[in-house]
């Protein structure tokens, strides 16, 4: 158990990774599970570093993917540095999977009796500043634009999970099928042979979800939630293939929306 009010120390990274907040483009990239540190305190959670190189710790690929396509459309991005297994930002605090003991049936040894201060910790010294830096570049966003930045969820999500093979290879995410959903669609399925679906493999949690339900939908504000299967975006080339092909995807609706309003 923790002694310290503290849980980072100074040899661990900021929780809010942050870039291109000038941009023009009116797209606002964020990456809730985009890193896979641990803090120093914690130790590896009582993982090996296969586990905390794996689907379970980090959306392998995308933020990577979304670095490559916030340069293409000179997009602002940002992302959290810490390991979903320390806290999952796109989760409600108080959720079961908020600080999960179990992930695709891994036993995380470090989540198995966490005290309620070690919560309050993870989710004010990580959690809060995440979303307070991403509800701040919102505004800030809103106001340089003139109206509200469309929010890109931008996730990956592993090929097999539960012993289950998942056939889709890109899924566009929407409480309710809208215009950008639908030209996004229509755009991605006119590369190659992509298996592009609409809400799979997820649909959006409302109620333990946190990003889209928080800054999108209480916040009034488009949005669109992504998920890339990671054998697409495991490597370099495969990231610049990608970004290049949403790049497409992306001018397609801000070109529709231009024309619209």
């Amino acid at each position: 158990m923790l002694k310290s009010t503290e849980l980072l120390g100074g040899s661990d990274p900021d929780p809010v990774m942050l870039g291109r907040e000038g941009g023009r483009s009116p797209f606002l990239l964020a990456c809730d599970h985009a890193g896979n540190a641990i803090p120093a305190r914690l130790g590896t959670l009582g993982l090996g570093e296969a586990d905390r190189e794996d689907h379970i710790a980090i959306d392998i690929g995308i933020f990577s993917t979304s670095h490559w396509l916030a340069h293409r459309l000179d997009a602002p991005l940002i992302g959290q540095a810490y390991s979903r297994l320390v806290i999952d930002c796109n989760r409600r605090p108080g959720t079961m999977t908020s600080m999960p003991k179990v992930s695709d049936g891994r036993i995380v040894p470090g989540n198995a009796d966490i005290s309620e201060e070690e919560r309050r910790q993870r989710v004010a010294e990580i959690f809060s500043p995440y979303h307070t830096a991403l509800a701040q570049l919102i505004a800030v966003r809103t106001s340089f634009l003139g109206m509200p930045p469309i929010l890109c969820a931008m996730h990956s999500f592993t090929r097999v999970y539960g012993g289950r093979t998942r056939d889709c290879d890109i899924g566009v995410i929407h409480g309710e099928e809208t215009e950008i959903a639908s030209r996004l669609i229509h755009r991605l399925k006119t590369f190659g042979d992509l298996r592009v679906g609409y809400n799979v493999p997820y649909e959006i949690d409302f109620a333990g979800d946190h990003t889209i339900p928080a800054h999108a939908v209480e916040g009034r504000i488009p949005y669109i939630e992504i998920e890339i299967c990671q054998d697409l975006i495991a490597t370099c080339a495969g990231q610049r293939k990608l970004a290049f092909m949403f790049e497409a995807a992306f001018g397609d609706v801000e070109a529709a929306l231009a024309r619209s309003g």
